[in-house]
């Protein structure tokens, strides 16, 4: 599945591992930092006034808040062309986070806005319980009051995600397709919440598409996360020319050709790959936000190369085997960009490790910082 609408997700073990007693220090903090990480990366401006419009329209006729209750600040909002490490001049992405205040109750709510387009929405509450505007007696009656609800606003037809919600019982685990729509349910902690995730899949071949989830405190039955990426994304071919197996082949025949630079400029080339240590899964990428069919190819080498690199994938466009691009799988958080390529990669494309690098980064920078005001906040209650 495209990545657009969970890209916000690789906090979640730090918050989980957090004593529960930081967990309202935490949650704010780390929602700000996700933010501002994002703009110090990517060269942020203030969202513009129509967006900001539209997320206060979105609160008021969607989310289940009474804002007649809360005062409502925008404490953050960045807009940048792509989102680190994928620079995309394409893509205009705008996230904005509010503060909404009471006596004694607060509630963090984090937007995401993709070419104008609603993308995400989060709600932390960090203080106190939330006033809502609905009171729902079951997760149920809580999921399909929000699907009618988000389906007027938004006019996109919900009426086959409801449907699939008939007898099936939200309290457990499930997963099924039918027709080409796959639901899920799963149940997880958060935060020290336990949550409930309802995931519907556009599924094409065994391929996955375009996606809309809801999250909700399974106790109280409260909304804290939509995600919806369907306006957003077109599908394009979506044909499965090429098999699993012929994907392999013609990773493993290809590898031939691939080699990358070493900081001191050596060449590393000449790797050697087998079929048993090699596996392909199915996924699905955009160009200019058409979605199409990828094979991505992962090959564990004979040896560790230069660099640590352990192994090597290959992204195949599953339509006709056309090979796209290669990159390292590297131990240690290090991978060198293929400078010396004799295959159809993208240079403008960054390897795996690169981006989970990154992603490292943002997180260590949210760690930090979250640890400094902790250690504050102990030091101060020990005085």
């Amino acid at each position: 599945m495209v990545g657009g609408v969970w890209e916000y997700g690789y906090g979640v073990a730090l918050v989980i591992l957090m004593n529960k007693s930081f967990m309202k220090i935490f949650a704010s903090l780390f929602v700000l930092l996700l933010v501002v990480s994002f703009g110090v990366l990517s060269a942020p401006v203030v969202a513009d006034q129509t967006t900001q419009d539209r997320a206060m329209d979105f609160m008021e006729k969607v989310l289940p808040i009474d804002l007649s209750k809360y005062d409502i600040n925008l404490k953050a909002d960045a807009t940048r062309n792509g989102l680190p490490p994928f620079f995309d001049d394409n893509r205009k992405i705008t996230d904005m986070l509010y503060e909404l205040s009471a006596e004694n109750r607060k509630i963090d709510i984090v937007f995401r806005f993709e070419n104008d387009v609603f993308v995400w929405c989060d709600l932390y509450p960090t203080e106190g319980s939330v006033f809502t505007s609905k009171q729902h007696s079951s997760l149920r009656d809580a999921a399909l009051d929000f699907l009618k609800t988000y389906q007027t606003y938004t006019q996109i037809d919900s009426n086959n995600l409801i449907k699939m919600l008939d007898n099936v019982d939200l309290t457990k685990n499930y997963t099924a397709t039918k027709e080409n729509t796959k639901l899920t349910i799963e149940h997880y902690t958060w935060a020290n919440v336990d949550t409930t995730r309802i995931l519907w899949v556009h599924v094409i071949d065994g391929a996955e598409y375009d996606s809309f989830a809801l999250t909700f405190d399974s106790e109280t039955n409260l909304l804290l996360s939509v995600g919806d990426d369907r306006m957003l994304y077109r599908v394009g071919d979506s044909s499965v020319n090429i098999s699993e197996e012929q994907a392999i082949d013609i990773a493993i025949e290809n590898l031939k050709y691939y080699s990358y630079g070493m900081p001191d400029g050596s060449i590393v080339k000449d790797f050697k790959a087998s079929k048993e240590n090699a596996f392909a899964t199915l996924v699905t990428s955009s160009v200019d936000y058409e979605l199409r069919p990828y094979w991505d190819v992962r090959m564990i080498l004979d040896d560790v190369y230069p660099g640590n690199v352990f192994a090597v994938s290959a992204f195949i466009w599953a339509n006709n085997g056309e090979v796209l691009e290669y990159g390292n799988m590297a131990t240690g958080g290090t991978s060198y960009i293929d400078n010396a390529n004799g295959s159809n990669a993208n240079p403008a494309q960054t390897s795996p490790s690169d981006s989970t690098l990154v992603i490292v980064l943002v997180v260590v920078v949210v760690l930090a910082v979250a640890a400094s005001v902790i250690g504050l906040a102990i030091r101060k209650k020990h005085r």
